[in-house]
């Protein structure tokens, strides 16, 4: 206690203890961030709601991964029947089957009918691409099995793929390693052109754009924010004392996520940003006061004490928002997105720390004289300002009915807005593997896996049964007609595949049940083998319908499903067997409308959290109002902007609105509170609103370019959740702005011109 009086007596000692520790500590934090890693994971993303993932973890431990996969298709401009290229195929194909980490290849040139001790019952093979004399009748048949086109064969003959099963759960390392495997291979033959898809290359094509994207939006908010210091300070004390503080907030924040383990990923890449535009909020707000004092001739040892009472308890408002806001992310069901939320509140909570401990301490030591002639009242700004009050004041009705009639735009917007999720769409086309996923969703039947788990409900039966088999052939049937699958394994498919190869290829339907049996029978025999448990399991209790579908989006994919459901609920016999559908990209489905409900439940506790701090400050629930419609109205507009530009709501659309909700009240706090200031200085009410709007009017209008030119940032982003969630925000910024400007000193004056009157 004692060495506390003494320090607070003492500032110079004070102030050099601050400096050492912070230099300290960063030290430490830069030793630490070169641990940090980068990563994608994938499933990290999906919800763990309603026992959808429980039951996705089951379902891939019963059979396999669907996501571990991937898909080469290579392309012959003279036609795919060319003996020098099936050749090259099929050395391909041998090739890849030696790579480490790659479980099967299966391409057209290994193509073969299934063996009753294996998978297939006969060696009949399906395209004898040796034999140039063969290449007519296989084409035939080949081309008249539905099977085969739209999975290693396409409608226009041009090109073929190989179809690779990676073995499951590869680490990252592993995964890179496969994938430059893979490439270097194909790059030995001399395709046409070559395409391929897969988890293998997705995670690193996405890792690298973090990577990448991690240091163009540091640098580049960097750049903004100097500038905009630049046209503020005129010196360059004003832009280095600034920019160190937020800096130094991330380079902490940075070094603890490295202590606790945290990676960087798809979210905290914008973690920076969001750390250095709301950390320069509070330096900023906290700047202009020091030398708005020190122009007025206010004693150096004065100043301290007046900026924590004047501006202080609001900037320590605008923290209590602006982390309400991000903690809101906590009613997330996904761990990243949490994460996301938790780390941001800390680095901002560090700015705020450092704004009122490290920037006295560099501001006592030193203080250039030149920044003080900046603040000068009597300039073109506070011209501007006048006049603009004036203007409101004389046209309060006009701003209520352009209001109003905005809002109800908003409102008919909102109504249009839909919840969709495409995998890759967050890619650029610019990017290889969206055009190569693109290339196999316009001439293949796709890559979007479809998953359905089958469960046996008569435990009296076998799902190898005649008549349970019968009703599996009806939901293929419909599958490859409503999703216009490829690469649809089943129980079902299985047994014609067999029955039409034994054949020879004489007949498509379903055997009759004397042809059936024998087929069962050598099935059930080899039901341990590795294959056929991948497809049911040897209790024949559980089954898999898997296929591949085109990406068409998560409501039109809703859609067929529905279709399936009702096709199962009116044709099938529910009685013997039970439907579900599962998979990576049905949770990734899920997740999106689980973000909605999340981030709508988010929101509202940022709205009463806010609203209860507001009511306790002022005791008045009319000021509650005054508080939440100018930062309400933002995210209304925004909402009504994405129905009518077709924005899709999805996980990172749906964090927009509490994140900004949180941010869009700073200004208003700032308002609000000099203007109780001024009053309670006695002033008369058009004099404290004058003294408001010079006193905030500046501050606000730089940190909105600050903040503007930090998300602008996110927009060059080839993800395209991060380029939506920078554009919305950059919106809500200026309608929030604006909505200050031009609204709040409405809404105040005609609260405080009733008090005045009564």
């Amino acid at each position: 206690m004692l060495l506390a009086l003494h320090l607070i007596k003492n500032p110079k000692t004070y102030y050099s203890l601050i400096l050492a520790a912070v230099i300290l500590f960063s030290f430490f934090c830069i030793y630490k961030i070169q641990f940090l890693k980068f990563d994608y994971d994938f499933e990290a993303f999906f919800p763990n709601e309603d026992n959808e993932l429980e039951v996705y973890n089951n379902y891939r431990n019963t059979f396999e991964h669907d996501n571990e996969f991937a898909l080469v298709a290579v392309e012959n401009n003279a036609g795919i029947f060319k003996k020098p290229f099936l050749l090259r195929v099929d050395s391909l194909t041998k090739a890849l089957s030696e790579l480490n980490y790659i479980q099967k290849v299966t391409s057209p040139t290994n193509l073969k009918t299934i063996s009753l001790g294996g998978l297939l019952p006969t060696q009949l093979r399906t395209l004898h691409f040796e034999d140039e004399s063969l290449y007519k009748d296989d084409s035939l048949l080949i081309y008249q099995s539905p099977h085969l086109i739209g999975s290693f064969f396409p409608v226009n003959a041009k090109s073929l793929t190989i179809y690779i099963k990676t073995e499951e759960a590869l680490k990252k390392r592993q995964s890179d390693s496969l994938a430059k495997s893979i490439e270097a291979v194909i790059n030995k033959f001399k395709f046409d052109e070559v395409h391929y898809v897969g988890r293998v290359f997705a995670q690193n094509v996405y890792l690298e754009n973090l990577k990448r994207e991690f240091g163009i939006f540091l640098a580049l908010s960097f750049v903004v924010v100097v500038l905009f210091l630049w046209f503020s300070f005129k010196s360059f004390y004003g832009i280095i004392v600034p920019v160190s503080i937020v800096l130094i907030s991330i380079i902490w924040t940075l070094g603890l996520m490295s202590l606790f383990g945290k990676p960087i990923d798809l979210m905290t890449v914008m973690l920076p940003t969001m750390i250095f535009i709301a950390g320069m909020s509070d330096v900023v707000h906290f700047f202009s006061k020091y030398f708005e004092e020190l122009a007025r001739g206010t004693q150096k040892d004065k100043i301290y004490k007046l900026i924590l009472k004047e501006v202080g308890f609001p900037t320590f408002l605008t923290l209590v928002t602006t982390v309400v806001g991000f903690l809101s992310l906590l009613f997330s069901s996904i761990r990243p997105i949490r994460e996301f939320g938790i780390y941001t509140s800390i680095g901002v909570v560090i700015a705020f720390i450092l704004s009122y401990t490290l920037l006295p301490a560099l501001l006592y030591f030193f203080t250039p004289k030149k920044l003080v002639t900046v603040h000068n009242q009597n300039n073109r700004t506070y011209n501007l300002m006048r006049t603009g009050l004036f203007w409101i004041f004389r046209n309060q009705k006009t701003i209520l009915v352009i209001t109003s009639i905005v809002l109800i735009f908003s409102v008919i917007g909102i109504f249009k807005i839909r919840v969709n999720n495409i995998l890759l769409e967050d890619l650029s086309e610019k990017v290889k593997i969206k055009q190569d996923f693109n290339f196999f969703d316009k001439n293949y039947s796709g890559v979007r896996p479809l998953e359905i788990k089958v469960t046996l409900k008569d435990t009296s039966k076998n799902i190898w049964d005649y008549k349970v088999i019968k009703e599996l052939d009806k939901v293929d049937e419909f599958i490859k007609k409503e999703y216009s699958a490829g690469f649809l394994i089943s129980p079902s498919s299985l047994i014609k595949t067999i029955y039409s190869l034994s054949n020879e290829h004489k007949t498509k339907s379903f055997p009759e049940q004397e042809d059936f049996e024998p087929i069962s029978k050598e099935l059930i025999a080899n039901k341990n083998n590795r294959d056929i448990k991948h497809i049911i399991t040897p209790n024949g209790a559980i089954a898999r319908i898997s296929a591949k579908i085109r990406d068409m989006g998560s409501i039109k994919v809703s859609e067929h499903n529905q279709q399936l459901i009702s096709f199962i609920n009116n044709h099938v016999d529910t009685t013997l067997l039970r439907f579900e559908i599962t998979g990576a990209a049905h949770l990734v489905d899920r997740n999106n409308e689980y973000m909605v409900n999340n981030m709508t439940q988010g929101f509202i506790f940022s709205l009463i959290v806010i609203a209860i701090l507001t009511f306790f400050l002022h005791r008045s629930w009319r000021m509650v109002l005054v508080f939440i419609i100018p930062n309400v109205i933002p995210l209304l507009i925004i909402g009504g902007i994405m129905g009518f530009a077709g924005i899709e709501l999805k996980a990172a659309t749906s964090l927009v609105f509490s994140i900004a909700f949180g941010i869009a009240t700073d200004d208003t706090i700032h308002f609000i509170s000099r203007l109780k200031i001024e009053l309670g200085y006695g002033k008369s009410l058009m004099y404290a609103f004058k003294r408001t709007y010079f006193e905030t009017g500046k501050p606000i209008i730089l940190t909105t370019f600050i903040l503007l030119g930090g998300f602008m940032s996110l927009m060059i982003s080839d993800f395209q959740s991060t380029f939506y969630f920078g554009f919305l925000i950059c919106i809500t910024v200026v309608v929030a702005v604006l909505a200050d400007i031009f609204l709040l000193p409405v809404l105040l004056f005609m609260i405080y011109g009733k008090k005045k009157k009564r």
